[in-house]
């Protein structure tokens, strides 16, 4: 884009400020991955266990319901081979019905003794109404009552006394032995389910763990790489002094630059600027001073460039500027324009005031231009010129 013919140019700036120091992230990250891995590997290991718990709650409750359940069939059982036996004199019936008892008694110690899981699956067994631990002894002796009688001394009319065990076993003892089985049930579920809940708890704190980890902590960690990145990029390719372009990343830029012009058959321009004697300005304010004066001359070459244009520091007090686009009469008048302000804007510093000039050389890109040294050689005698003719002067190289 060229210049208008006043010469009137957009004052935008590069935007360019010093970066800040590089700091190397990975001993802080290392650290905050690991911590927040760990955190979650423990809370799925919690999961685990949890699950395994639930699983042999599963298997435990299976074999209480299991045994409380064969109770109630081992009392009828009993009382059925009883009643054969007192019937029909059968010894077999006789065996069968005390196989039976001990089975059921062998349960209910085992019931008794490590399966009561709760204070109300404790009074089923010894508080009223059910007290089943004393109706089982009661069953039990009136059994062995019943199997105990000589048939054969028996005239055709048994005791009264050796059926209650019937009368017992097709009520109160079948009714409570029915409810315990039930209240296992339910005990047993109420146990898995609260497991299962505090184990969906906790997967629900895996869940929002990695929610605030991603959010506090990753997301926070990707924004540490993209920064130590991005201050690794403005180290390589920004002058830490000046926040303004290196010379390596200005070379980039002019070839680039230069093969545009090439292929569209553009103007370009450069701009060399150097600080009228630097050396004694170090020499009489001392080198803080010098870079203040390298700061304040930088600062003048961006608030005066467009965003199209690229400011660097070459080195020293040298300065360059690549004016795409640009004319060449555009390019003296902006050098000379720069030149001006410098001249007329000294450095106060502290209530010293330090006055600053520049040299100025211009060139521009030519056809038979093989490469940008030979453009950025031009602007360099221009501005040795400049030097030799007396300073705070531009030449045109």
């Amino acid at each position: 884009m060229n210049l208008p013919r006043d010469h009137k140019r957009e004052q935008k700036g590069l935007n360019v400020s010093i970066p800040i120091p590089v700091v190397n992230p990975t001993k802080s990250m290392t650290l905050t991955y690991v911590v927040s891995l760990s955190i979650i590997a423990l809370l799925s290991i919690l999961v685990h266990f949890m699950l395994d718990k639930i699983i042999h709650q599963q298997k435990d409750s299976a074999t209480i319901v299991n045994i409380s359940g064969q109770q109630r069939m081992l009392s009828q059982r009993v009382s059925l081979f009883t009643m054969e036996y007192l019937a029909a004199s059968h010894l077999e019936s006789k065996e069968e019905a005390q196989k039976a008892l001990i089975k059921l008694n062998n349960n209910h110690d085992l019931l008794t003794t490590q399966y009561l899981i709760s204070d109300e699956i404790r009074d089923l067994y010894f508080s009223p109404p059910h007290n089943i631990d004393a109706q089982v002894i009661e069953f039990t002796r009136l059994i062995n009552q019943a199997l105990d009688i000589d048939l054969e001394t028996v005239e055709g009319k048994l005791p009264d006394v050796s059926l209650q065990f019937f009368e017992m076993a097709k009520a109160p003892l079948l009714e409570s032995l029915d409810y315990l089985v039930h209240k296992y049930e339910d005990e047993s579920i109420k146990k898995v389910n609260k497991l299962r809940l505090a184990q969906q708890i906790v997967s629900f704190i895996i869940l929002l763990t990695i929610l605030l980890e991603a959010l506090f902590i990753f997301r926070p960690m990707v924004n540490k790489v993209k920064t130590f990145s991005d201050n690794l990029q403005r180290e390589a390719n920004y002058d830490h002094l000046t926040g303004l372009l290196n010379r390596r990343s200005f070379s980039i830029l002019i070839d680039q630059a230069l093969a545009l012009s090439k292929r569209h058959q553009y103007e370009l321009g450069v701009l060399s600027f150097d600080i009228d004697h630097f050396k004694s300005i170090n020499d009489t304010y001392g080198h803080d001073v010098g870079d203040k004066v390298i700061q304040h001359v930088s600062n003048i070459l961006k608030s005066n460039t467009r965003a199209s244009d690229c400011a660097a520091r070459f080195g020293g007090e040298e300065f360059v500027i690549l004016l795409p686009q640009t004319k060449q009469e555009d390019c003296l008048f902006l050098a000379n324009k720069i030149r001006e302000i410098i001249e007329n804007t000294p450095l106060t510093l502290n209530g010293l005031i330090i006055e600053v000039t520049a040299s100025a050389g211009v060139s521009g890109y030519k056809k038979d231009d093989s490469n940008a040294d030979a453009i950025l050689k031009r602007a360099d005698e221009g501005m040795y010129q400049a030097k030799n003719a007396g300073r705070n002067q531009v030449f045109y190289g």
